[in-house]
Order: C-alpha cells, then structure tokens, then sequence
C-alpha cells in the first residue's frame, strides 16, 4: 500500500469541478456520499491513466479513493466510474441542466458537510435526464428547487408572507424572490407570476418525492417564468451569480 495512501478510504463521489495545477496535477471538488463536498488534489492526474484513466469527467458516479490531512486540501489517489450517464453528453439541452445542478450543489453545499439527501437526488436527477422520454425543464426546475430546500432556502409558497392567506390548490401566485415567499394581490402582490400548475410543481419538489410526474405536460412559457423567478430567488439568497438552466 502507498505511505500516503495509508489511512485513505474508498466513497462514491460525483464530480463538481475539475481545475489544471501545475504541470500533471488537477484540483478536483467532488460530492461524496460520506464527507459532503470535499476539495483534493490529484496528482499527476493528467498523466496517470491507471488510477484515474477517465474518470475525472461530470456527469458520473464515481468509486474514489481518498485521504484527509491537516491541511484544507485532501489527496484523491484514485477514480473509476462506477455508472456512466452517456445520454447527458448526447443532448445539449440535458447536459446543460446536468452542468446547471451540479454548479448550484457546488455553491449551496458547505465543505465536508455530508448530506446524503444532496447526494442521492443528484443521482436521481442524472438518472431522471438519461430517461429520453422525460422533458428536462420541469426535472431542472425540480431540482432547484428541491436542493434549495434542503440547504435551508425553500421559497415559501404555500400562503402570502405577509397576511398569511393561502391560495388554493392549483391557483397561480406572484413570488417576491427577495423576501423569498409569495404575496397575495391584496398585500401588493409580487414580480415573478407563478401559474397554478408551476407553484404545484415547486411545493411538490420540496417534498422528499421531488420529481415531477412523468405524464404531466407544461406549457414552455409558464416554465420559463417559474424558471426566472426561482433563478433570482437563489441568486438573492446565495447573494453570488449562478448558471441558468435553459429558459431561466
């Protein structure tokens, strides 16, 4: 066994960010299912085909081997992929939802937080995209949505935030992104109109069954309002640019 690899581990990882270092060597933040979003250096990542071949790629889940020091930064020793997602890498459209979700996780998630929950629906959301019959924009919007949720940011959609009147299933409200709830026409009323279908679709994807159904069709322009509003409600609340999906 390698000395520096003497108290490292193994953990399913999904990549976030890949960066060039010095001549061979890559930064690389991955989402592991034990440590949360960690930061490592892989040395010699660029040349070894043997203990990282191509593996360092988004859209995989990952089988890593990994050590932590004193120091901020890990070692990642090894990489392989475990489950490949190839339909993200077909599809313009899907693999920049994929890139879109993996860059929001990275922001929202704390380092060496574990939540296994940020983990497993970022599985099932490249999973649900690698499924052709499934439209991308409500599984990106859900997503979103979902993950804001659990990091603590769930917009508040279910009654105005400021009389606490609550609108009817299915009933269309207007969202303040900034103070984070909706506002009834009474108290004002808000920028970002969210139709009937839309706030269902986000109240769902803060439930632990997040996805959206699969036999549900909606219209592009309601979903690229939802989109627009939900993309300035994160930007407001992580107060720092993200990518937009396609729409947003």
């Amino acid at each position: 066994m390698r000395a520096n690899a003497r108290h490292s581990e193994h953990a399913d990882a999904v990549l976030l960010r890949s960066v060039d270092f010095g001549e061979a060597d890559r930064i690389v933040t991955l989402l592991t299912s034990r440590h949360g979003k960690v930061s490592l250096l892989a040395r010699s990542a660029r040349r070894s085909k043997r203990r990282f071949g191509g593996a360092l790629e988004p859209f995989s889940l990952l089988d890593v081997e990994l050590s932590f020091g004193h120091g901020e930064l890990g070692v990642l020793h090894a990489a392989s992929v475990t489950r490949a997602f190839p339909v993200l890498l077909r599809d313009l459209a899907r693999m920049t939802a994929a890139g879109a979700a993996l860059e929001l996780v990275r922001e929202v998630m704390p380092e060496r937080t574990p939540d296994p929950s940020v983990f497993a629906c970022t599985i099932a959301m490249f999973d649900a995209l690698s499924q052709e019959a499934l439209a991308t924009a409500p599984l990106a919007l859900a997503f979103r949505a979902h993950v804001m949720g659990l990091a603590g940011f769930a917009p508040r959609l279910s009654a105005c935030g400021v009389c606490g009147k609550r609108p009817a299933r299915g009933q269309a409200a207007e969202l303040d992104p900034a103070r984070g709830f909706v506002v009834c026409r009474a108290c004002g009323g808000a920028a970002h109109r969210l139709s009937g279908a839309m706030r269902e679709l986000l109240i769902c994807a803060l439930e632990e069954q997040w996805l959206p159904a699969q036999d549900r069709v909606y219209a592009k322009d309601e979903i690229d309002a939802a989109a627009r509003a939900l993309h300035v409600f994160i930007e407001q609340r992580l107060d720092r640019q993200v990518r937009t999906t396609a729409g947003a």
